[in-house]
């Protein structure tokens, strides 16, 4: 064994714990909280949510005056 295959195991085990924590804030790992869509920055709470305003409908028959 090598010096190199320590290093090797030791990059896979990064890459896999990386891909772990990826995939499960992907699909936010189970948590069915209110900040769903948060993934974990600091800029979630600063975040003003706004509603969207309504545009009226124009009426689809032109009235005839």
């Amino acid at each position: 064994m090598t010096w190199q295959e320590p290093l090797v195991y030791v990059i896979v085990g990064l890459a896999l714990v990386s891909l772990f924590r990826q995939l499960r804030a992907v699909t936010n790992g189970g948590d069915s909280d209110s900040t769903t869509s948060c993934h974990g920055c600091d800029d979630c709470d600063a975040e003003v949510v706004t509603q969207p305003t309504e545009i009226p409908i124009p009426p689809t028959h032109p009235q005839t005056h």
